[in-house]
């Protein structure tokens, strides 16, 4: 009987633990989240977009600029990109830290370049201007890797405060972002 009750036990515990993609570092999921005004939003995926390759970066390397998911809510729409290199050779010694962010679309961008975006659909409101951007890639994580694709896993937070230079309106973004990244060997 004590044997039937220690196997119950066993049975009950591995049932209930967890079994979601939070903290696996070989997930290919995507997300981004934001808090916006006090509210939180989030958008999960396992689409990767690419918008800009063959682009050139502020150091004269190949990079992508890929862009993620969308939030659309009733007042605004939040989206992302972030730059990164195509060759796996100038990828490989990239490290977790703080990287640049910008509230406008990328022109020769740095490698780990985050740019957020928002659209007001509030009449007479255009965020025009963005400050105080921080933006901090917390985990790279290589996924596979095949004779010619490398697929990595890059995690940050960011925040930043966008402003109507015309109304003076501004909105504070807090959030985070994981992107399934790929680069190629030479």
């Amino acid at each position: 009987m004590k044997k039937l009750l220690y196997l119950f036990l066993a049975i009950i515990i591995a049932s209930c633990s967890s079994d979601d993609n939070d903290g696996n570092s070989n997930s290919t999921e995507n997300y981004f989240r934001i808090t916006a005004n006090g509210q939180n939003y989030e958008v999960a995926s396992n689409v990767v977009f690419f918008i800009a390759s063959d682009i050139t970066d502020c150091n004269g390397n190949a990079a992508t600029e890929q862009y993620g998911e969308e939030i659309e809510t009733a007042s605004h729409r939040y989206s992302s990109s972030l730059s990164h290199y195509n060759l796996t050779s100038d990828f490989q010694g990239v490290s977790t830290g703080s990287y640049p962010v910008k509230g406008d679309y990328l022109e020769n961008p740095c490698n780990l370049t985050l740019v957020l975006i928002c659209y007001s659909r509030i009449e007479g409101i255009s965020y025009d201007n963005f400050t105080n951007g921080i933006h901090n890639v917390t985990s790279i994580n290589q996924i596979s890797s095949s004779n010619n694709e490398t697929e990595w896993a890059v995690e940050g937070n960011f925040s930043g405060t966008f402003e109507d230079s015309n109304t003076g309106e501004t909105l504070s973004l807090t959030g985070s972002y994981r992107r399934i990244l790929y680069t190629y060997q030479d």
